[in-house]
């Protein structure tokens, strides 16, 4: 690398880039507890971009340190702000509101032992850390001049996955995304310590031999294969070289976040055993079904989440638990169950049948009270593969009579369980008009259940994967019609809780196969989920609104609901006319007096402010392209008053601006026989010479001079601009090269210069 290139655009851009390229590999680490990578990393890319390009431009332009990270900081907030929450300004009264709804509903979405989450709901935690572990790095690598330090952010954004998901594994972490992080900091090192180097200038010797820099190459890239390969060779259980993803169809099924892989498995039709069911006494003659893994019970508007779990220390995995409400007359005959996990099922939700009365699983286990799911409290690290547990459990069996009694929807529920985003108003509609004279809780509930069972407008299939999202909610209860058992308990769930009553998506396995000793066999193509209804004096109940064709059966409870519950007083159909009484704990959609005037205020204000945040990025990116022209004016008019060193460096960045050879390390005999060709007629040649002897004067004369050379850099200028294009001189008076380049190093520092062999021989 010559001297120019340390002092030119390129070096001081590569060392940013490549600082800013490390973060980004580290930051693809976080994708390991989300379901995406691109919607945190898609604005983290956008706002680091605008925070690099701040500092390289402000830094070539030589601005002062402390200025350059505050630009960085203030363009990165409102570039952020804009991403995130559609607002340029978070501290105003209308941004900070907007960012703590998002942060409030990302804390909601925030759940470690639901993994992985939806990097939708995270992304407005992540952005803004992704954006600051930018600004950090840059600082410290450039700003501050320690590369090396840089490494501590790259340390610091592993240990997210690290803390999350824990050790087992990597974390999370694939080894190429470690490789990748590693390989691009040696590389911004190397382009550090180039740069440092390139500042010396030229060689004194270019004979000298040359130096082998195998060396730092080979520690760097041997201790990225050390830490990549040490993991494997670690003395600890289910530890195993990380990969790049979860395997062929032989591989371990993992139930991290447990429906985000459910359709892949049932596509798949694995016939892998995942768990192993051993009636041992009790109603050992009825076969098994509806092996719980876990419930769900957030709808975020985009999935179904576990959301916030109440685990205290002393639920443990051993535990005896009370009939729902009390009351054993709800349940049907207890049985007794020896069950186990095979090898490939890793999951760290413990499957369960409902409701269960007795269950003893020895390890880090514990219980949420609220809907009886066991989960482990190590994560990852302990999984459900290969243990063993037992536990007694009976159905839930109450009467229809009783079902229909129950009272108004929700009394007694957990809290949150009719909870719901904001959804299409037609979702709300329809609930309405598919429970159209139904006056009581369950019979709205079995109105749902039939629609999707028994009015033939629904079909079952594996072969298309519309989603769950609130558009995709909608084009299936409207156009397409179309799914499988996910979007079957998602939707029911979804208009049970729009009427009101409290529901959530259960998931685990439909039911087995026996084998010749008795041993029901639950595999991966037995997985489901489907929805569990809340009513009062009764509890959580199980629906099977998945239509028939996918071996499902509907509760016996509900058969023939709906024409008893006609023998009670109907209750009044709404009609267009007619508001109906808003659900609870759900927001509410507020109707202005006035709302096309309310809507258009919003709508105005919010454009305004986004088309403000952009103004303010566009003025400051104005002010970045005029600011080389002006800084040039500057300079010349305080050089023409100077020395004739002064005057030299001046016409050195004239030559530079219209693209004419000057290096700057030359002597300036060289430098003149450079521009001599450049130059028409005899006076403009003479004021070069007399310039050239006043430098040389000042430079190697044992007392310097004081010549003002003002006249003759303005006529030798003049005549550089006047031979050079019309393009040239257009972009020298635009946007001059010379701004852009370091100054070179001064000729001596004292009145006499000695040359550089006789520096090296002294």
């Amino acid at each position: 690398m010559t001297s120019r290139d340390a002092r030119g655009v390129v070096p001081a851009v590569a060392v940013p880039l490549a600082s800013f390229t490390t973060v980004l590999f580290a930051l693809s680490s976080w994708g390991s507890f989300t379901d995406a990578r691109f919607p945190y990393l898609g604005p983290i890319l956008v706002a680091g971009l605008l925070v690099v390009g701040t500092g390289v431009s402000a830094r070539l332009l030589r601005v002062h340190g402390s200025v350059v990270v505050l630009l960085q900081a203030l363009l990165g907030t409102i570039a952020t702000s804009l991403l995130v929450v559609q607002h340029p300004f978070p501290v105003t009264g209308g941004g900070r509101a907007r960012v703590v709804a998002e942060m409030t509903e990302a804390y909601v979405a925030f759940n470690p032992f639901d993994l992985p989450m939806s990097g939708q709901d995270v992304a407005p935690y992540l952005i803004p850390g992704g954006v600051a572990a930018v600004l950090l790095a840059d600082v410290l690598a450039i700003s501050l001049r320690r590369p090396p330090m840089m490494g501590l952010v790259a340390l610091g954004i592993f240990t997210v996955p690290f803390s999350i998901i824990g050790a087992g594994g990597w974390g999370g972490v694939s080894w190429v995304v470690f490789a990748l992080t590693a390989t691009s900091f040696l590389v911004m090192l190397r382009l550090d310590r180039a740069q440092q180097l390139g500042r010396w200038g030229r060689r004194l010797d270019d004979d000298l031999p040359v130096v082998p820099a195998a060396g730092p190459a080979v520690i760097g890239v041997s201790a990225v294969v050390i830490a990549l390969l040490t993991p494997a060779w670690l003395p600890s259980p289910n530890v195993s070289l990380p990969g790049l993803g979860p395997g062929d169809g032989d591989g371990p099924l993992r139930v991290i976040n447990p429906t985000v892989g459910l359709y892949d498995d049932l596509r798949r039709q694995s016939d892998q055993v995942m768990v192993s069911v051993t009636p041992v006494y009790g109603d050992t003659e009825t076969p098994p079904s509806y092996l719980r893994v876990g419930a769900l019970t957030k709808f975020t508007g985009t999935e179904w989440t576990s959301g916030n779990r109440d685990v205290p220390s002393d639920h443990s995995g051993v535990a005896t638990f009370e009939p729902p409400m009390s009351d054993a007359s709800l349940l049907g005959d207890p049985t007794t169950y020896q069950l186990r996990a095979s090898a490939k099922f890793q999951s760290t939700w413990l499957p369960i049948f409902t409701h269960p009365l007795e269950v003893t699983a020895r390890g880090p286990w514990r219980y949420d009270e609220d809907t009886l799911d066991f989960m482990s409290t190590e994560g990852r690290d302990q999984t459900v593969a290969g243990q063993s547990w037992r536990m007694t459990a009976a159905p839930v069996e109450p009467s229809q009579e009783r079902l229909l009694a129950a009272g108004e929807p929700g009394v007694g529920a957990p809290p949150g369980m009719t909870d719901l985003p904001l959804l299409p108003d037609r979702i709300e509609e329809i609930a309405l008009e598919r429970t159209a004279g139904q006056d009581r809780p369950f019979a709205k509930a079995v109105a749902l259940q039939n629609w999707f069972r028994h009015s033939g407008e629904f079909t079952y299939s594996l072969e298309r994967d519309v989603g769950t999202d609130s558009a995709a909610l909608l084009d299936f209860l409207t156009d397409n019609k179309v799914g499988y058992c996910q979007q079957y308990a998602t939707a029911m769930a979804v208009l049970a809780r729009e009427l009101g009553i409290p529901a959530r998506v259960a998931f685990g396995f439909l039911s087995g196969d026996q084998d010749e000793d008795g041993v029901w066999q639950f595999r991966g193509r037995d997985l489901h989920a489907w929805p569990e209804l809340w009513f009062e004096d009764i509890g959580w109940i199980r629906f099977e609104p998945t239509p028939a064709a996918a071996d499902t059966s509907e509760p016996g409870y509900t058969t023939g609901a709906l024409s008893n519950a006609r023998n009670e007083p109907q209750a009044p159909v709404p009609s267009a006319g007619t508001s109906v009484a808003p659900a609870p704990n759900r927001p509410q959609r507020e109707e202005p007096d006035t709302p096309e005037v309310a809507d258009t205020g919003t709508e105005e204000s919010n454009a305004g402010a986004v088309w403000t945040g952009l103004g303010i990025i566009g003025l400051v990116g104005l002010v970045a392209l005029a600011a080389p022209a002006v800084i040039r004016r500057r300079r010349r008019a305080t050089r023409l008053g100077g020395d004739a060193e002064a005057g030299w460096r001046e016409l050195g960045d004239t030559a530079i601006d219209l693209g004419l050879p000057w290096s700057g390390t030359r002597s300036p005999r060289e430098e003149a026989t450079s521009l001599a060709p450049h130059l028409q007629g005899r006076e403009p040649m003479l004021a070069l010479q007399r310039i050239v002897a006043a430098v040389e004067r000042n430079r190697y004369a044992e007392h310097r001079g004081a010549a003002a050379v003002r006249e003759d850099v303005r006529l030798v200028s003049a005549a550089l601009r006047e031979h050079a294009d019309r393009r040239a001189r257009r972009r020298a008076r635009l946007w001059p090269a010379s701004v852009f380049r370091r100054p070179s190093a001064p000729a001596t520092d004292g009145p006499v210069a000695r040359s550089e062999r006789e520096l090296i021989s002294s």
